[in-house]
């Protein structure tokens, strides 16, 4: 290689130290944002499977039903936006990730391309053509159907759950 030649070659310039750090510190921040957003519904169904043996308890009186449904609601309502809180921040870190990445490297194992990449795998079958979020934000909303179905029958006061 000649003098000229190595000259016009660029050479990668290392990212200061405080740029290192800062994306470690991003990278973990959405990795966190990750878990935390699937603790939610394992959480949620936790609090649901309490709240439903009471609301269909044959031994369960009328007001701890009501009460129980009532409940069984709200935690869907909760449950529902803490999961959509934290993929939007799990999604900003994503982004900021897969931009910062392109800027300094050409390319990125974060956001978009990573997913277009994810989605290129057949998965395990018919399942996977569904995205997961929106199928567990379906789950946690039949919780909260079921729990009104119940409320209005324990309200109505038909023999149904007796």
């Amino acid at each position: 290689m000649t003098a000229e030649e190595s000259s016009s070659t660029p050479t990668p310039r290392a990212a200061p130290s405080d740029d290192v750090a800062m994306y470690a510190a991003v990278a973990a921040r959405r990795q966190q944002w990750d878990n935390m957003l699937w603790q939610v519904p394992t959480l949620s169904l936790t609090a649901q499977a309490f709240l439903f043996t009471i609301a269909l308890g044959h031994e369960s009186s009328r007001t701890a039903r009501v009460i129980a449904c009532i409940l069984s609601i709200v935690m869907t309502v909760l449950s529902m936006h803490l999961m959509s809180r934290h993929r939007q921040a799990e999604h900003t870190d994503a982004h900021w990730l897969e931009e910062y990445e392109k800027s300094k490297f050409g390319r990125s194992w974060h956001g978009r391309t990573w997913a277009d990449v994810r989605n290129r795998e057949p998965g395990s079958g018919y399942l996977t053509r569904f995205k997961g979020f929106e199928v567990w934000m379906s789950g946690l909303a039949v919780f909260g159907i079921a729990a009104f179905v119940v409320f209005v029958l324990t309200i109505a006061q038909t023999d149904v759950l007796q």
